[in-house]
């Protein structure tokens, strides 16, 4: 038999089993002796024949009781929740559903978000700023999804202190109606084609093109007079024309809630998911927002009803040829143009009209009005009136002025020495 140490009470049970054993003691007898009933002595005869010592024994003899488990993983909790800093910044205004998201990622601790809401709420006396009166929710219209993914594509930008540091910039959005997976995310200083451009460009090349895009009335979009659409299509309106995508107003924000309710999501974790990562600006942001993407598709997606996906295949050279902001201009004897108050140069179209193109992937260039050539232009004079977008000032600075000042400058004053 196995043999384990035992306690005085321990002891007195096993001599009184061995004597029923010995038929020294009756079951009966022993009943009365230990003051439990006939049967629980049988059993725990039975018990003794087949397992020894070990049976009289309790299972948790030796184990440390479950609640101070508890207690030192409730203080974990709390620890990490109070003193987890970076750069001196701390965990304060996050919701309890990610926090206990980056429990179990960051720290491997798998708990549930009611034990987490009550242990920061209870210890720490936090309450999340997510965590709200349902008279205080907004609410988003019911509608079926719909059948195949890329059949609906749900378009918005929104501007959020994201890098909580108390400024708000703009994340442009696309997400499939019938998934709910997010198609792409794309930041810039305000919202603008630019963005939503560039999460076209992703979503042609990571899932081709869809059947239609929903979308919020905003001129980007729509030509808009007197509150009414009019049926003159804007420089966005006619690309997706080229590539047969219809454009659908909504009339009010909630009649988009798959797209409004995915913002009340990264509003809640991707400003603590950034600072986590270490990233501060934009240029960062728009590197790293694909590895968020794929986190949250994974927790959130479903699968759509249909197998087959509208998504249609997409010619990239083709994409990227019409993907960008288009205005025209006059380029004078002396190959100069001026674009809101900058003055470029272009030799190759001295004297002619031209298309002046912008996009956040190629920078600035002209083309010919009945052409599609490419014809790189530099910089002369930049402009401190303020004429000129700031979008577009950025897109300047990146293509034209980042390390390179003195090259355009010396252009320009070589220009000036031959015009006189």
């Amino acid at each position: 038999m196995n043999t384990v140490e035992l306690d005085d009470k321990q002891t007195a049970y096993k001599s009184v089993l061995e004597k029923i054993i010995n038929n020294e003691m009756t079951t009966k007898q022993a009943a009365l002796e230990l003051c439990v009933t006939q049967r629980c002595i049988e059993y725990k005869v039975q018990a003794y024949k087949l397992l020894g010592d070990i049976s009289l024994r309790h299972g948790n003899t030796g184990k440390s009781h479950v609640s101070g488990k508890f207690k030192t993983l409730r203080q974990k909790i709390i620890d990490i929740f109070l003193y987890t800093k970076i750069e001196g910044e701390t965990l304060d205004g996050i919701s309890y559903s990610y926090f206990n998201s980056l429990l179990e990622e960051m720290f491997d601790i798998k708990v549930s978000d009611t034990y987490v809401k009550k242990v920061l709420k209870k210890e720490c006396h936090y309450i999340s700023p997510r965590s709200s009166n349902c008279k205080d929710k907004i609410i988003h219209l019911s509608r079926s999804r719909k059948a195949q993914e890329g059949e609906l594509i749900q378009v918005d930008g929104s501007e959020h202190d994201w890098f909580r540091n108390g400024h708000k910039e703009c994340i442009h959005g696309f997400i499939d109606d019938a998934t709910g997976k997010i198609i792409s995310l794309y930041m810039t200083k305000h919202e603008c084609s630019f963005g939503y451009h560039e999460c076209f460009r992703s979503m042609t090349i990571e899932y081709g093109i869809p059947l239609a895009l929903y979308t919020d009335k905003l001129q980007v979009f729509y030509t808009i007079r007197d509150g009414k659409i009019k049926d003159e299509p804007t420089q966005f309106g006619r690309i997706m024309n080229e590539f047969g995508v219809e454009l659908i107003p909504a009339n009010t924000p909630q009649a988009k809630g798959r797209v409004e309710r995915m913002w009340q999501t990264l509003q809640g974790q991707l400003p603590f998911w950034l600072w986590i990562h270490g990233v501060k600006t934009i240029e960062e942001a728009n590197k790293v927002l694909n590895q968020y993407i794929k986190k949250f598709n994974k927790k959130y997606a479903v699968k759509a009803k249909e197998k087959d996906s509208a998504f249609v295949p997409a010619d990239l050279e083709q994409v990227n040829q019409h993907l960008k902001l288009t205005t025209i201009g006059k380029v004078d004897n002396g190959g100069v143009f001026n674009l809101k108050g900058y003055r470029f140069f272009c030799k190759e179209l001295a004297g002619e009209k031209v298309k002046i193109c912008l996009s956040i992937k190629n920078g600035l260039w002209c083309e010919p009005i009945n052409g599609k050539k490419h014809y790189p232009v530099e910089l002369l004079e930049t402009d401190t009136s303020g004429l000129m977008p700031e979008v577009w000032k950025d897109l300047v600075e990146e293509f034209f002025l980042k390390n390179a000042k003195p090259k355009y400058r010396e252009v320009y004053k070589e220009l000036e020495y031959k015009s006189a």
